[in-house]
């Protein structure tokens, strides 16, 4: 099944495809915790995501407070991976398991007999 997407795709979808999970789990921790937090998973997700945020921050409207920037910053990337990858790259998204990265992690949890 994960044949029909370009090689190409792929290799583009999953730095997306991680720094939008990574995000999502940022805005989990930092619910439950501070946002400048000394926890160690903490500390790596935030220094991992520096780089979007920044770019996130430029376009991000003013009424959204920095503790939603992760989860802000999570849904920008699903946009692009759900929108703009398939078009730019050209393969098929029909629903959240086509993109290429939940469809890789799908197909090898239906290997492993999960």
């Amino acid at each position: 099944m994960i044949t029909t997407t370009p090689p190409i795709g792929i290799l583009i979808d999953l730095p997306f495809g991680l720094l939008m999970w990574t995000s999502f789990v940022h805005f989990l921790l930092i619910i439950v915790m501070n946002e400048d937090s000394g926890f160690s998973l903490l500390r790596l997700l935030r220094g991992l995501n520096a780089p979007i945020y920044a770019v996130i921050n430029l376009i991000k409207p003013a009424f959204i407070i920095s503790r939603l920037l992760p989860l802000y910053a999570a849904g920008i990337l699903f946009i692009v991976r759900y929108y703009v990858l398939p078009l730019a790259v050209g393969f098929d998204v029909w629903s959240f398991s086509d993109m290429p990265l939940e469809r890789l992690l799908l197909s090898a949890k239906s290997d492993l007999g999960l």
